[in-house]
């Protein structure tokens, strides 16, 4: 299957040849990589907030994430179903998150597959991990 529409109309052959997870994880890139308010088109809680409150914890601010990220899945990456995020702790790194995304998705039999993607976050970039 190729890429969703946006990925052919602005990836061109590339995006003709993109598979389904490869698709669905550049959505979420490109979703992680906007700050809420910035797509003009879209509502305000599409992508992340600017979390720079200094009045979370590290703990408070990781759950925060992951509660924004899950709904973020939820809401406008519908080829996924039941997304959990869940952060994996930075060692000795504290402006690097690491992220592990569980969902669902169906196969082309319908059946539901499991999906996953480890991603990190650092410095507003995305650096993919499988």
């Amino acid at each position: 299957m190729a890429g969703s529409l946006f990925d052919r109309l602005t990836l061109g052959e590339a995006g003709m040849k993109m598979d389904e997870d490869e698709s669905i994880r550049l959505h979420i890139e490109r979703m992680f990589t906007s700050r809420q308010g910035s797509v003009p088109t879209l509502p305000d809680d599409y992508g992340l907030p600017d979390l720079n409150d200094l009045t979370l914890s590290k703990y408070e601010l990781s759950q925060k994430n992951c509660q924004i990220m899950t709904m973020c899945i939820s809401k406008y990456e519908k080829r996924l179903v039941n997304p959990e995020v869940s952060e994996s702790p930075s060692q000795g790194k504290p402006f690097i998150q690491h992220f592990l995304i569980t969902a669902q998705k169906y196969g082309e039999d319908g059946r539901m597959l499991p999906w996953r993607w480890e991603m990190t976050l650092e410095n507003g970039r995305i650096r993919k991990e499988s």
